[in-house]
């Protein structure tokens, strides 16, 4: 979808809503075109207008959320992971949490982390596939900063510990976004906690 046919913020937000909860509860091979057009009350011509099948429907909201989530908050770079050695590194990934604990109260992220880890259909091509490369990226980069400051241990694989981080904040996701709202509490465990348990992973 290029931006001459992107739909109005509303009936954007209208269909980002309604595609986020049917892909939510029914899964992605479950999920139901129909329910979606009705949930975001829009005619079957302006919905296909828009879209024309399942997966170009998923990968069009992710692209979407990805824009939105980028115009609020960009990762730093790896380097600066870096910057004043191994006891700043820990430090940079405490202030990160928190940014990403403040950013998950936002509608964008929410639904991003609720279709981020759905099985099956769009994960293996498309806009999820894409987001999942460069963060997997970035992280072994951001590892690779930190062993070379002392800060990460060295004895593990990079690819194990790209797949223990990436572990972790799954199951962090999860857990906060069960339920279906994001609690303040939550927010706050999910924004500390990570950095508790990735210290006793991965800190040298």
């Amino acid at each position: 979808m290029d931006d001459s046919e992107r739909p109005a913020p509303d009936r954007y937000r209208a269909l980002a809503d309604a595609t986020v909860a049917e892909f939510s509860r029914a899964g992605y091979e479950g999920a139901s075109l129909n329910r979606i057009v009705r949930a975001a009350r829009m005619s079957k011509s302006s919905f296909y207008h828009f879209v024309g099948s399942k997966d170009e429907l998923f990968d069009t909201v992710v692209r979407m959320l990805i824009t939105e989530v980028a115009a609020m908050w960009t990762p730093p770079a790896p380097a600066e992971f870096a910057e004043f050695g191994a006891r700043a590194f820990w430090r940079h990934v405490d202030e990160l949490l928190e940014q990403l604990g403040t950013l998950s109260a936002t509608p964008a992220l929410q639904h991003l982390g609720r279709i981020f880890y759905l099985p099956g259909g769009a994960e293996a091509s498309g806009a999820r596939a894409e987001l999942l490369t460069r963060v997997r990226t970035w992280v072994s980069e951001v590892l690779r900063t930190g062993r070379a400051s002392g800060a990460v241990r060295d004895e593990l694989p990079i690819d194990l510990q790209t797949d223990i981080v990436f572990a972790v904040l799954r199951a962090m996701d999860e857990w906060a976004l069960a339920g279906g709202t994001i609690t303040a509490e939550r927010a706050a465990v999910a924004a500390s906690a990570p950095g508790l348990v990735l210290r006793r992973l991965l800190a040298a």
